[in-house]
């Protein structure tokens, strides 16, 4: 007995052992799967959180993308409406006829006409008439839109009457008029170079302080909207802001980041090291990751938690793309993972008028009779060399963000040797911010052409140089200047060619031995003519790029601004445009240039006060500070509230290591290279302005006493030897004018270089000096402070917000609502989104191989490009050149089922 005793003892006992084993090994099985589940939370937490960042970075791109436009949209105002406040076509208060016989009527119609009033020169040809239809800045202060200077295409010489033989009058009377000749070619001249400093400085100013010293050309401009900054200097300022909010979306991948390196699983860095850096993406993934993962109590997951953000496939560096323009060759921001954005620019050559000396025959009585010191206008183009324009998302590279999520598991016992260690993944994925858009082709990611009428002829125009012709119409030969006719001109050589031609022509990009530089004439889409995106107007060419060139020979031009209610909704932010503009109007008229239109709702994405936002009971689109300054009206009495506000978007960063820019000197030589790689752009255009300016000089000698009346004129434009100027073609190509004429000093401010002029005597300060004199000020390092109006009425404060609200035009109803194209059953999503808009992805739908999409049994829309309603389109994208890239981590997403 007592044996059998002992032997159910023994029995009992293994019994209690195995069922305590089984009851250890259920439990610790219920523990694992509950550690895992809280791993897999932790992880997802950590992929939504760090793509939320990427939606707010996306989202301050996306505010400050706009923002460029609307510097391109304040540039065109001075350019198109205050440049021509002097002509009919502009003001709608026609001049009064003079001789006006033989000019041909206005038969334009719904088109503009930025044509000058014609001069009769002689009834029986016709002539002084403007042919050249497109705006030229002509700054006229005693005119009121009647009588003036710029409103008239010519200004009549002086006659040289037949000798009278009486001794010692002819020789009086021709000295007298020699020297009024003199003169008005003088006049003449400095006419022509008020308003080359108009121009310029609306392109080019740096600062906003009026008769500021240090800015020679802006100190001696006229009073004409010179208070602002020029477009070129404030664009490429943007544009450096951008490429630094771009860097931080591409802040590298962090590999095993935890609380404490001793206690993470392969843990490289810890969580307080990351609070130094100015990178929030894994610092934030990390701590919404920890808030998963238990309490302070419960902390053993927490302690060793590591988080490693899985990267992308590296986008390869090109120092001659879009891509990497103004990104120091040096910097590890040429290395993307998460977005690429393209810098879209263009040559924009935007005229000012000038006033040319020139011979020609007086109608007296019936009688021709010579004259002198005739003023004939001359259109001149001002080069913007490489005007960034704004940027464009690269769409074969995905912005999304996955993760891998480690921690121990500790349990109720551990038969093995070694630390279990648990193992998550999460992907998502930033949806909302719009980046674009993309109106000229930049697949090449080099050169930059137009892409379709619609899209890009609004926005550039060629020169047909060879319909250029004569006061009298007579057809002049390519390469050979006679007043009248638009300058710069063409040679006749490709390589010499200074104006857009053609859809085939490279607008923008990078420049390499400057044959394919081509400049064109700015345009602009300002808004929908008649209020509606798919009203009847055509605001677009029917080619690609619309081309400009002699009235009797070209087509009339209705793109963008030509468009005349487009452009009558353009002008009218101006108070006072038909009779007397005072500097508070024109003030005022650009601030209202920067407010949002419906077509901009569309495309762009607009930045909303956040009192806005509060008393329209709408969702916090984004954290837009400032206050509301005053309200103002337009010319049709529509109020407009102005609102100082703020946008993050740091220029440079001296004591962080993090940053693209760390100082003045960098953001100067980065100015420096854009620059220096417009040079071909500088050569063509100062070959071309030598060319005029020997055509003027040789063309003009009086007719009493040889006296050269052309020569003021000939030097104002580019200041040559007269050897030069009777020089070979080689000879003046190549001759160097100096700052007392137009070209040196345009040539040596845009450039600094010394070598591009003969002296530097009296030169202008240059623009990169300027812009480091301007970076100096801490004020403009961290944010972007900028005034902005928005329309009190009700009715496009409720379409502005489509950026994040969208209506009919993106294929939902008014009330937000669309049929999911991806799903079967056709269900209804609501498509508002807000700041932090992200969506959870397959993780596999971005591995290696993947595409738009990922199909298990369903399709999950990940992104498309083409028509949303069919899902199948052939212009739908499916391939992305970013996917992750696992391999560099050891990481096998085989075994993932999703």
């Amino acid at each position: 007995m007592n044996k059998e005793r002992g032997q159910i003892s023994i029995f009992f006992s293994t019994s209690v052992i195995v069922m305590i084993t089984m009851m250890a090994f259920i439990i610790n099985i219920g523990i694992f799967v509950k550690a895992k589940i809280n791993l897999q939370n932790a992880t997802d937490a950590a992929a939504y959180a760090g793509a939320s960042v990427q939606a707010r970075q996306l989202t301050n791109i996306g505010y400050m993308n706009w923002a460029m436009r609307n510097v391109y949209k304040e540039w065109m105002f001075k350019y198109y409406v205050l440049g021509g406040l002097n002509l009919e076509g502009v003001t709608e208060v026609a001049p009064p006829q003079i001789n006006g016989a033989g000019c041909l009527p206005k038969t334009l119609g719904d088109k503009m006409d930025f044509t000058m009033a014609c001069y009769n020169r002689t009834a029986a040809t016709g002539g002084g008439e403007d042919q050249y239809n497109f705006p030229s800045t002509c700054i006229d202060f005693a005119n009121t839109g009647q009588v003036g200077l710029c409103t008239r295409f010519l200004v009549p010489g002086l006659p040289r009457f037949n000798r009278q033989n009486v001794l010692g009058m002819d020789e009086t009377t021709n000295a007298f008029i020699d020297s009024i000749v003199a003169e008005k070619s003088t006049d003449c001249s400095l006419r022509t170079e008020l308003n080359f400093l108009t121009a310029n400085t609306w392109a080019y100013n740096v600062t906003e302080t009026l008769g500021d010293v240090t800015n020679n050309i802006q100190a001696e401009s006229p009073q004409m909207a010179i208070n602002f900054m020029g477009a070129f200097p404030k664009a490429f300022e943007l544009a450096l802001r951008m490429r630094n909010l771009e860097s931080e979306v591409n802040y590298p991948p962090e590999e095993g980041l935890c609380g404490d390196v001793g206690a993470g699983v392969n843990c490289k860095k810890s969580a307080s090291e990351m609070q130094l850096s100015h990178q929030e993406r894994p610092l934030k993934a990390y701590l919404s990751a920890m808030r998963n993962l238990g309490s302070d109590v419960d902390d053993e997951m927490k302690n060793s938690f590591t988080l490693t953000e899985i990267p992308p496939q590296l986008r390869p560096a090109d120092p001659n793309s879009l891509s990497d323009l103004l990104i120091p060759s040096s910097s590890s921001a040429l290395n993307k993972y998460y977005l690429d954005l393209q810098l879209i620019t263009a040559n924009y050559a935007p005229f000012y008028t000038t006033f040319a000396v020139s011979q020609d025959k007086l109608n007296i009585n019936g009688t021709l009779i010579d004259s002198e010191g005739q003023c004939s206008v001359t259109k001149m183009g001002l080069p913007v060399p490489g005007y960034p324009l704004h940027f464009v998302k690269n769409p074969d590279y995905l912005t999304y963000y996955a993760v891998e999520g480690k921690a121990k598991f500790i349990g109720l016992f551990n038969p093995f040797a070694n630390d279990i260690v648990l193992k998550a993944y999460a992907a998502a994925k930033p949806i909302g911010g719009r980046i674009g858009p993309q109106v000229f082709d930049v697949s090449s990611n080099k050169e930059i052409r137009s892409r379709s009428n619609r899209k890009s002829s609004p926005y550039i125009s060629a020169l047909a140089t060879q319909s250029f012709r004569d006061l009298n119409g007579n057809t002049v030969p390519v390469g050979v200047y006679v007043p009248g006719m638009p300058v710069p001109i063409n040679s006749g050589l490709n390589a010499d060619q200074f104006w857009l031609s053609s859809a085939s022509d490279v607008i923008g990009g990078f420049i390499g031995d400057g044959n394919g530089v081509f400049f064109g004439v700015p345009n602009l889409v300002y808004d929908y003519p008649n209020g509606s995106p798919t009203d009847a107007s055509n605001y677009y060419a029917e080619d690609p790029v619309q081309v400009l060139g002699y009235k009797e020979t070209t087509p009339q031009a209705k793109a963008g601004l030509y468009n005349k209610p487009m452009f009558q909704k353009f002008r009218n932010l101006l108070r006072g445009f038909n009779s007397v503009v005072d500097s508070t109007a024109v003030n005022d008229g650009i601030v209202l240039s920067s407010a949002p239109t419906l077509y901009e709702a569309h495309n762009w994405l607009i930045p909303t006060p956040n009192a806005v936002n509060r008393a329209k009971g709408t969702d916090s689109y984004g954290l837009i500070t400032g206050e509301s300054k005053r309200v103002i009206t337009d010319a049709t009495s529509r109020e407009y509230q102005v609102w100082d506000a703020q946008i993050y978007g740091p220029l440079y960063e001296t004591a962080n290591p993090y940053f693209l820019y760390r100082s003045q000197g960098e953001l100067r030589e980065v100015l420096q290279n854009y620059i220096s790689r417009q040079e071909p752009a500088i050569l063509k255009y100062k070959a071309s302005m030598n060319q005029v300016a020997a055509d003027i000089f040789n063309n003009n000698q009086s007719g009493s006493s040889g006296t050269n009346t052309g020569a003021a004129a000939a030097r104002a434009l580019s200041d040559l030897t007269s050897a030069e100027y009777s020089g070979a073609p080689d000879l003046l190509k190549s001759a160097k004018p100096s700052c007392a004429s137009i070209a040196g000093r345009f040539i040596y401010f845009y450039s600094g270089a010394s070598d591009l002029v003969r002296s530097t005597d009296n030169c202008p300060t240059p623009l990169p000096e300027l812009m480091q004199s301007r970076w100096s000020n801490t004020v403009l390092v961290k944010n972007y402070n900028f005034e902005y109006a928005l329309p009190t009425d009700e009715d496009l404060r409720n379409r502005i917000f489509s950026a994040y609200r969208p209506g009919e035009f993106r294929n939902v109803n008014n009330s937000a609502i669309q049929n999911n194209p991806a799903s079967a059953r056709g269900s209804q999503q609501l498509m508002i989104r807000n700041y932090y808009s992200t969506k959870f992805i397959p993780l596999k739908s971005v591995g290696p191989g993947s595409s738009d999409s990922y199909n298990n049994n369903s399709k999950i829309l990940i992104y498309a490009e083409g028509d949303p309603k069919s899902i199948s389109n052939e212009a739908q994208r499916k391939e992305f050149k970013n996917p992750l890239n696992p391999s560099t981590l050891g990481i096998d997403l085989s075994d993932i089922a999703h």
